[in-house]
């Protein structure tokens, strides 16, 4: 078996369940944000605390690992490698900003009692949220898009 094809798939399974996750999970919460007042938006906070637990984590998870297993196997100098270290910023920049500000912010909606505490949470949540995506992407850029092996 060839394990630079594996993972190979890995990462791009890590990358897939990732990017997939973030967005969709932002379309669907800022639907359901509108409707809020006949959809319970504590309920749907949780939903977004468990899928970002299952494939938020999980395909970072494995896209890091897989991305590290990789680099080694092929021998790339991380500090030698422009797109490498882009790809990496744009992820490390992605985590440091759902560990301080989106995790709190999704925390917040969960045990938000009144509308306005729940406004500005979801406020927060959603534009670093949408930012963070655009960084996950740019990294997606630099990795495949442009140079990237």
């Amino acid at each position: 078996m060839d394990e630079i094809a594996v993972l190979r798939v890995l990462h791009v399974a890590g990358a897939v369940l990732l990017l997939g996750n973030v967005t969709v999970t932002g379309v669907w919460a800022a639907y359901l944000y509108r409707a809020r007042h006949r959809v319970p938006f504590q309920q749907v906070a949780r939903a977004i605390l468990w899928t970002d637990l299952i494939f938020t984590v999980g395909g970072g998870t494995l896209l890091t690992i897989s991305g590290i297993l990789l680099a080694l196997r092929r021998g790339y100098p991380v500090a030698g490698t422009p797109w490498l270290l882009r790809g990496i910023a744009a992820l490390g920049t992605a985590t440091v900003l759902w560990l301080a500000v989106l995790l709190p912010a999704q925390l917040q909606m969960e045990r938000a009692d009144d509308d306005e505490a729940l406004r500005r949470a979801y406020r927060r949540w959603s534009m670093v949220g949408w930012a963070a995506t655009v960084m996950l992407y740019y990294g997606l850029w630099a990795m495949a898009g442009r140079g990237g092996a």
